[in-house]
């Protein structure tokens, strides 16, 4: 396995609101692949809380990660979600940064923290 795996705190701002959770990261090669849970809390509606499913790479120090299928966890609403890509950069082994966007076209920034 390589230095990106293991589990990361993700945050994250965007125009509709804050998502906060963690990542969940396998690192093989230039390959990776994982999950993310996170608390997605939306400035007009109630907290939902989305596991993703997300496949990417590293290249040098960039980083994609392009989610592949979600879970809805808990929403106390019916939702149709839309799957993200993050793309950022590897600032040190223990954090990447970067920008977010989901199939809406929606753009967040966002900080991946690695705890082990």
């Amino acid at each position: 396995m390589d230095k990106l795996s293991g589990k990361w705190l993700y945050e994250e701002d965007y125009k509709y609101g804050k998502a906060k959770g963690e990542l969940f990261l396998k690192h093989i090669g230039n390959n990776l692949m994982g999950k993310i849970i996170f608390l997605e809390n939306i400035n007009t509606s109630k907290p939902i809380m989305i596991q993703e499913f997300v496949e990417g790479k590293i290249n040098d120090n960039r980083i994609i990660l392009q989610a592949t299928e979600y879970d809805i966890i808990h929403s106390e609403e019916t939702i149709i979600y839309k799957l993200d890509c993050w793309k950022g950069v590897l600032l040190d082994e223990y954090t990447i940064e970067g920008e977010s966007q989901d199939s809406q076209n929606i753009y967040g920034n966002f900080t991946f923290q690695k705890v082990h």
